[in-house]
């Protein structure tokens, strides 16, 4: 996002805050806005909350409003229990007591005293009062919130499958996972973080039924005990004792080496492949030495091995990457989308000419041609 903020502007925002119309507030990953838009639409939607102080839709978009202003212009500061999103947690409990857009903003965010939110209640309450027309965001959010305080329960995957249905994540976040997902090896262990690089995976799983012998897993979910035991549980390993303080030493980088070293029991304990996001080096402290590119995924290996053959054979066999060169396909508003294809180019590109050294100059001109697509070049360049 851009920071650098020109004050004539900011101050021209707030002065025409009131004529600003409400819009719906989605999250950043579709598209992201400066802390004062947020703000200003804060300041449309408390107009709204006063003229029906019993619309659940209007409390939840000033409560997101709120707090995305709060997260992106530092207004929780030392004590959250104080800021601007903690005081319509307040209002709402005040205005809409036990109602599912509470329960929902809770899980969001939480009061240091609701010791119910913390334990995940409300999770499981919003999504026992979810109305059948709730936006598929939403739906998506708490079936990744579920996800993480009890991972193997049925209502997950029933979740999942209702955010598939109503269409949430875009073509092209879908087809890039659906690539990755058909390329792991039998019984594969796959370690990411993110929206885009995990929910549409499991929607796959849940709702079409494709590769369900893929266990997926959130890396920022293994700080959670309860979700780390459930995963050694169900992956039939005696329990991983994890303790953040044993990592104390590595200062603020310390849950690299935490997650890393959970990561690596993981591996060791279940003997199963395991497969990590292009970003994982950016993640974990994970050994580069023992990471390997296999096209759209890095896959680890204490021995080496010729991984080029492999992305070689998911290119030609099971990569379906004409979408990504479609001319009439306009780009969704989702930014995000845009991140996954500069990295299929980036992670792609070197093969062209591998496959050429190898004879097989049909394949090499057919990625090439996908790669060279006006848009993916302009991409690129932006």
């Amino acid at each position: 996002m851009k920071r650098t903020i020109i004050i004539a502007t900011a101050l021209l925002s707030s002065a025409f805050a009131s004529a600003q119309k409400p819009e719906t507030i989605e999250t950043f990953l579709i598209t992201e806005h400066e802390p004062e838009w947020y703000g200003t639409q804060a300041e449309a939607w408390q107009k709204e909350v006063e003229a029906d102080p019993k619309s659940e839709w209007a409390w939840r978009n000033l409560f997101r409003a709120t707090n995305y202003h709060d997260m992106f212009g530092g207004g929780f500061g030392q004590d959250q229990d104080n800021s601007r999103t903690a005081d319509i947690i307040r209002r709402m409990e005040q205005a809409i007591p036990d109602s599912y857009v509470l329960n929902l903003s809770t899980s969001r965010f939480c009061l240091s005293t609701d010791t119910a939110a913390r334990r995940g209640d409300n999770i499981r309450r919003a999504i026992e009062l979810m109305p059948r027309d709730a936006c598929a965001e939403d739906v998506n959010y708490l079936a990744c919130r579920l996800w993480s305080i009890d991972p193997f329960n049925p209502l997950v995957s029933d979740m999942f499958t209702k955010s598939y249905r109503l269409q949430f994540y875009p073509t092209r976040i879908m087809c890039f996972n659906r690539n990755a997902l058909e390329s792991m090896q039998p019984r594969s262990l796959y370690f990411a973080n993110g929206d885009i690089l995990l929910a549409p995976m499991k929607m796959l799983q849940d709702a079409l039924g494709l590769r369900q012998d893929v266990t997926v897993i959130p890396i920022s979910y293994l700080h959670s005990p309860s979700f780390l035991k459930a995963l050694c549980d169900n992956l039939g390993i005696e329990p991983i004792q994890a303790d953040a303080q044993d990592y104390s030493e590595y200062g603020q980088e310390w849950f690299r080496h935490f997650e890393a070293a959970i990561i690596k029991q993981l591996i060791a304990k279940t003997k199963r492949p395991a497969y990590f996001s292009f970003d994982i080096l950016m993640q974990t402290a994970l050994d580069r030495d023992s990471i390997y590119n296999e096209g759209l995924l890095l896959r680890y290996s204490p021995k080496q091995y010729d991984n080029f053959a492999v992305a070689m054979k998911n290119v030609e066999e099971v990569y379906h990457l004409e979408y990504l060169a479609e001319p009439d396909m306009v780009y969704d508003p989702w930014e995000t989308s845009k991140l996954l294809d500069r990295n299929c180019v980036t992670l792609l590109s070197n093969l062209v000419q591998k496959l050429k050294k190898k004879g097989k100059t049909q394949q090499a001109d057919r990625l090439q041609g996908i790669l060279s697509a006006p848009r993916l070049q302009d991409l690129l360049k932006e």
